[in-house]
């Protein structure tokens, strides 16, 4: 809980000091909470609440949370830092669309348990396109553990008219070499595709989220290896 404190606090702090930053805010509720693919311990629908701030020179940052609503208790928490700007600022690339850019930061991540053992931080590099983004996130210590991932993603996104809009996703899962007292496990590809309805500052969205190729632990409940239905809205600030 310390170090999520932390990291959350380094956050605000460079959300306080961006000079002229630009402020947006996000409430929404979710149908179930879903994790590359998998489900989580989490029953029942959750609460999301984000706010994130941009200053003119790309740097970012941002914290989010997730709360079950069976017991209002947290089920995560991150706090994000990151540095993006334009590919047509340098050499060589002037030609390109503006909305054409690089992306890198780091990303902490707290889960609401009694310990904080499973909490985890991410370093990402990335491509930003005008209707889609490629990501690459490295993880030393893969949910508090012993064993290094690579987690690669790929998100597009296309809106018909001004109100509905289709999104899909393909992320694959790389784990690096696992303990001597542990098999090393196996990769995986998940994929998320859905709809969206916007109205006014509202959004509402259906998707289908699960694994489509390779495994889940063994010691992960079935239930939760199986594909879903994510219904959700939200509404930005």
């Amino acid at each position: 809980m310390r170090a999520a404190r932390r990291a959350l606090g380094l956050a605000l702090l460079a959300l306080a000091g961006a000079a002229r930053a630009q402020f947006a805010g996000t409430l929404g509720v979710d149908s179930v909470n879903r994790y590359r693919g998998t489900g989580t311990d989490d029953a029942g629908p959750v609460l999301r609440a984000s706010v994130m701030a941009d200053a003119p020179q790309g740097a970012y940052g941002g914290v989010a949370g997730l709360w079950r609503t069976r017991d209002t208790g947290l089920a995560s928490a991150d706090a994000m830092l990151g540095w993006s700007g334009r590919l047509d600022e340098l050499p060589g690339l002037e030609d390109l669309a503006p909305q054409w850019a690089w992306d890198a930061g780091v990303r902490r991540t707290h889960y609401g348990h009694a310990s904080a053992l499973y909490d985890f931080s991410e370093a990402m590099v990335g491509l930003v396109a005008p209707e889609g983004s490629l990501r690459t996130w490295y993880a030393p210590h893969y949910f508090g553990g012993a064993v290094r991932t690579f987690y690669t993603e790929i998100n597009a996104s296309h809106a018909f008219d001004d109100h509905w809009h289709a999104f899909a996703h393909v992320g694959w899962l790389h784990y690096g070499p696992a303990p001597a007292y542990q098999a090393r496990l196996g990769d995986r590809t998940d994929t998320l595709v859905g709809i969206g309805c916007t109205l006014g500052r509202w959004d509402m969205r259906l998707s289908r989220d699960g694994i489509v190729a390779g495994h889940v632990r063994d010691d992960i409940d079935a239930r939760r290896r199986r594909a879903a239905w994510i219904l959700g809205a939200s509404v930005v600030f």
